[in-house]
């Protein structure tokens, strides 16, 4: 028996006339048991015939897949939008934005992931929401993973590390907020205007960058006692939050955090301490990266030059400039700290003729 379904032509380049039809999968032509089949256009139709394909051709194998997706299964089409749809409607009674959960949902649809697969993926960022913790990176690190069509599996693997650092960062950052110095740098920042959305925002900004810093496996103590030192008098007077969170972000890059964390905390809160923005301190890293390569000198060598540029009191920008520069010690052009002259694997020592006859005092 042939379905009532409109039949489609379909020329080949031999001239010869396939057709499509639905016919019976089983002998019962009960509804539904139908299958699309192409069939040359004197052939039988009967149900228990076997088609020939010998003569696709792309155009038939494309017909089929768009027969198949829209006409031969509608009501799995509808139960999936309709899935998509609570999985939608779930996150957003969570508190996600509407836009990206739009956004995810067609890329979702492009890549063929499942409404199951989906739910898996921004389970979490559902859970951080309901919770008021920050979700947008488990939300972008989802969309990368599709992006590049990483497994279901493996991306949902990634946004619960992602929530679970989230989860434990505001564990450190929640009661560091709630101190007294933290809220007048917090209501300063406005002027005393909207410092409920600024603590808000300020809050989502320190648990982000310190869960950056767990995934780096930087220590939860060293992220401790960088919020701690960080507080100092001048930092609190000139209400530096933004800066102490610029700190917090750079933490996990400098040189010496995995092996000598101590190290990176003293650097950062001094500089802090000596009145680098939130800029500046983001450059650090980098600029102490430089000046690794350009003096060729390892890392506690570079950290006890600066050290000793942010206890002269060398403006920020200028600190940076000789970092970028390789000079570490922040002397004039071709100055080498003391005791490092002689050094035989320190490189072609260049602009050693260049050095003054007094350089500046350098601790060593």
């Amino acid at each position: 028996m042939e379905s009532k379904i409109a039949v489609k032509t379909i020329p080949n380049k031999n001239e010869t006339e396939y057709k499509m039809y639905f016919v019976p999968y089983n002998n019962t032509g009960s509804t539904g048991e139908y299958r699309l089949v192409c069939l040359p256009g004197k052939a039988s139709r009967d149900a228990n015939a076997t088609p020939s394909f010998r003569k696709w051709n792309f155009l038939a194998l494309l017909l089929i897949a768009v027969f198949s997706v829209s006409l031969f299964n509608p009501a799995h089409a509808q139960q999936e939008i309709a899935e998509y749809r609570a999985v939608q409607e779930q996150a957003m009674a969570a508190g996600i934005d509407a836009d990206r959960l739009e956004s995810l949902i067609v890329r979702a649809q492009q890549r063929g992931v499942s409404p199951d697969q989906l739910q898996g993926m921004i389970g979490p960022a559902i859970t951080l929401a309901e919770n008021d913790l920050p979700y947008q990176s488990v939300l972008q690190k989802t969309l990368e993973g599709m992006a590049k069509r990483i497994p279901a599996g493996n991306i949902r693997m990634v946004t619960e590390n992602i929530a679970g650092g989230i989860t434990r960062s505001a564990e450190v950052i929640d009661p560091w907020m709630a101190r007294s110095e933290v809220g007048a740098m917090v209501v300063a920042v406005r002027g005393g205007r909207e410092t409920g959305v600024t603590m808000r925002e300020f809050r989502g900004t320190f648990i982000e960058h310190a869960s950056y810093a767990f995934q780096q496996n930087t220590q939860e103590q060293t992220v401790r006692d960088f919020l701690d030192q960080a507080l100092t008098a001048n930092v609190v007077e000139r209400h530096a939050i933004a800066s102490v969170a610029a700190g917090l972000r750079a933490l996990p890059e400098m040189p010496t955090t995995q092996d000598d964390p101590a190290t990176s905390v003293r650097l950062l809160v001094r500089a802090l301490d000596a009145g680098f923005t939130s800029g500046e301190i983001q450059q650090l890293p980098d600029a102490f990266r430089s000046a690794q390569f350009h003096s060729e000198l390892p890392a506690d060598r570079v950290a006890r030059g600066l050290d000793h540029q942010l206890l002269e009191n060398i403006p920020a920008a200028h600190i940076l400039q000789n970092l970028f520069q390789g000079n570490v010690g922040g002397g004039p052009p071709g100055f080498t700290p003391p005791g490092l002259e002689n050094r035989k694997d320190r490189g072609s020592d260049r602009g050693r003729g260049r050095r003054p006859p007094t350089p500046p005092p350098f601790q060593d």
